[in-house]
């Protein structure tokens, strides 16, 4: 009996002696590296305040730059017009047209320049009307394709880094003609499927989003909506679709070309899909525009009921027949140019690096 009390006293004597040696390790481990932590977490901070404030110094500078840049070019232009009313000539729309391309390239992104192309343009064209000569015709018709030139090269930049966040298709359209372009994501058109089941989608098919007669179509039928007015439920015509995704489309037809313009009457539709398979459409509304080559998708772009917006670029006009750029994008393009930039920083400082 003796002997177990022995040896339970021995155990309890050397436990507390490994919890004295394990709180002594403990403290003087303690007083090691709480120091580093702290002094880890101090001098991120320090790097994050740094990042920061060189940050917010640099975007001072850049707006104070480009607020001077802005006020020099608008105040050269305009003075440039000032002497442009009275002389008209080639050197004063040329300078014009200069200034616009400055304007533009530098003020992308806060600054819609289409009001000023649209008028230099038609002063362009004016002067072309009223050229005595055909040799002075095409004077004016030459400058008139070179601030078209400028624009498109302008509208091309925009659209290729729009395309970075979302989705593009090039069609052409007669006028007065349909075409139905779905505004889907690039991976959404190995996943999708038509009605049967089996049958893939087109990012563009001649033709009406939901085709007259379609149970789904809410109104194509012109008879349909005549009973739909009375009151009547016509088969099917009274129900929406339903499903668990929904995709959006446009139906694109244009009503009037001109020179530079091409005015348009687009239908927006949200397409219902079940399980991949396509349910019908639902038209959510229906807006007319003109697209002109001096539109500028960062600003003259439509915002859609899924919270992503769409583009329409006039590419070409060639008699009745006209070639459109369909841009599809997220609402989150309209950024600072620094932002990648930005982006890479805070990435560094996540990874520890200076």
């Amino acid at each position: 009996m003796a002997e177990n009390e022995s040896k339970r006293t021995d155990a309890w004597e050397k436990m507390e002696s490994f919890a004295k040696i394990l709180a002594g390790f403990s403290a003087a481990a303690s007083a090691i590296l709480i120091p580093i932590l702290i002094s880890s977490y101090t001098e991120k901070n320090r790097k994050s305040e740094m990042f920061i404030k060189t940050m917010t110094e640099r975007e001072k500078s850049d707006t104070d730059i480009r607020q001077s840049m802005f006020q020099s070019l608008l105040t050269g232009y305009l003075g440039a017009v000032k002497e442009d009313f009275v002389k008209a000539d080639e050197d004063s729309f040329r300078r014009r047209i200069m200034f616009l391309e400055l304007l533009t390239i530098n003020f992308q992104e806060f600054f819609n320049a289409k009001p000023l192309f649209e008028e230099v343009y038609m002063g362009l064209e004016r002067k072309r009307i009223e050229a005595p000569t055909e040799a002075e015709k095409a004077k004016w018709n030459r400058l008139e394709q070179q601030i078209i030139r400028v624009s498109a090269g302008i509208v091309a930049r925009q659209s290729k880094l729009l395309n970075n966040i979302g989705t593009s298709t090039v069609f052409n359209i007669d006028k007065g003609e349909s075409i139905c372009v779905r505004l889907y994501n690039r991976e959404d058109f190995a996943t999708l499927r038509q009605e049967d089941g089996a049958t893939r989608f087109q990012s563009f098919q001649a033709g009406r989003c939901v085709v007259q007669g379609n149970r789904n179509g809410g109104g194509e039928d012109p008879q349909v909506d005549k009973s739909a007015r009375k009151g009547e439920k016509p088969d099917g015509s009274d129900r929406s679709p339903t499903g668990d995704t929904r995709r959006e489309s446009l139906e694109i037809m244009p009503v009037a070309l001109g020179r530079a313009y091409a005015t348009v009457q687009v239908g927006i539709y949200e397409d219902v899909f079940d399980r991949n398979v396509f349910k019908g459409s639902v038209q959510k509304g229906s807006i007319r525009f003109d697209v002109s080559y001096f539109d500028l998708p960062y600003m003259d772009n439509t915002k859609m009921s899924d919270g992503n917006r769409f583009a329409l670029i006039l590419r070409g006009i060639a008699g009745d027949s006209v070639e459109i750029e369909a841009l599809r994008f997220r609402d989150d393009f309209m950024s600072l140019r620094d932002r990648p930039l930005f982006e890479d920083i805070l990435r560094k400082l996540e990874k520890g690096g200076a």
